[in-house]
């Protein structure tokens, strides 16, 4: 029993190994949710913020993952930080494997002149995740005659359950102004070790990613043709995890209060791959900001082996930031009014 023990776990200190390469959220709505690749952005200009979001990645037409995901920010704007804190649940229901993120940051707002400012963040992530196989289909499950799935199998693997606890620490910087933004985020700085196992050693690799981002006033004289306050927001950001770079770029119109855009989502792996095109809507009402986006998968004909996945968000955020009222209307993302 003990040697089966072994080998199984050994099986599964591989699947830990991918799995920990693909669990990070893939989504479309990074414009408007930079805060989930760079902390820093929720101490951009002192606003108060909490949201929700809802991700499906469908991987192929039997396996779908998805992302429940909560946040919220608060700004001292006397003592120049900000707090926030992010919540998800990451659930892979075909493989059994569940994880819950947890994740607190510290920003600090430096002002370095012409209406510029620098936001650091220090953060800390406490990771619990399980991988339970009795939730996948083994062979013996499976009458092959009239296709009939049996509930209980004898398959040894069966029998366990592995659950993981861990700590994540990581730093990220913003520099922006009423055009302009570019930041850089750093994850996993502990290397934490996420093998199942406690013999076994799998340290997660250091990842970073770069964000950039400007704003463009469509309608700077008050044309008729154009709402008033109508901008364009031009996006990328690029990732790197262990041997992979996940590159992600999109150009969103904000028109009045409804806002519209497209994305692009590339991969390197072995080679270059263009793996998403995703389009976007969504509506700003009051204190409200609503968006819907869908990623529709490029296949690769090159390979035969990459399955980029479909990805569709649904998020509601919420602005209770104090003087909200004086500036309702104006829609514009990049802004510095609020952090006097």
């Amino acid at each position: 029993m003990m040697v089966l023990k072994e080998k199984i776990l050994l099986i599964l200190t591989f699947i830990v190994i991918n799995l920990s390469y693909s669990q990070e959220m893939v989504f479309n709505s990074q414009p408007k949710l930079m805060h989930i690749s760079n902390p820093s952005y929720f101490g951009l200009n002192s606003w108060n913020r909490s949201g929700l979001l809802y991700n499906t990645t469908e991987i192929n037409p039997n396996e779908t993952q998805n992302n429940k995901f909560f946040y919220g920010s608060y700004s001292f704007d006397l003592l120049d930080f900000s707090l926030g804190i992010q919540f998800n649940n990451f659930n892979a229901p075909n493989i059994g494997y569940k994880k819950n993120d947890l994740n607190l940051s510290y920003i600090y707002k430096v002002e370095l002149g012409n209406d510029l400012w620098f936001l650091p963040s220090v953060n800390v992530g406490f990771v619990s995740k399980n991988l339970n196989p009795s939730n996948l289909i083994f062979e013996d499950q499976i009458n092959s005659i009239t296709g009939y799935i049996n509930q209980e199998s004898i398959d040894p693997l069966a029998d366990f359950f592995f659950a993981k606890n861990y700590t994540d620490l990581g730093a990220s910087f913003l520099v922006h102004s009423t055009d302009f933004l570019i930041g850089i985020n750093f994850d996993y700085l502990n290397q934490p070790n996420v093998a199942y196992d406690t013999d076994v050693e799998f340290l997660v690799p250091i990842s970073y990613g770069m964000q950039a981002a400007y704003e463009f006033n469509l309608n700077p004289y008050d044309r008729r043709f154009l709402p008033r306050y109508s901008y364009l927001y031009a996006y990328t950001s690029v990732r790197r995890d262990s041997e992979s770079i996940n590159i992600f770029s999109s150009q969103e119109f904000q028109l009045g209060e409804f806002s519209v855009g497209a994305n692009q989502q590339f991969g390197l792996f072995d080679n270059f791959s263009f793996l998403n095109l995703g389009l976007s809507v969504g509506l700003t009402y009051e204190n409200f900001d609503f968006g819907v986006s869908y990623a529709f998968s490029v296949q690769d004909l090159t390979t035969s082996y990459r399955y980029p996945p479909r990805i569709f968000d649904l998020f509601l955020s919420f602005d209770f930031s104090p003087f909200l009222r004086n500036r309702r209307g104006q829609y514009k993302r990049l802004q510095v009014d609020n952090y006097f």
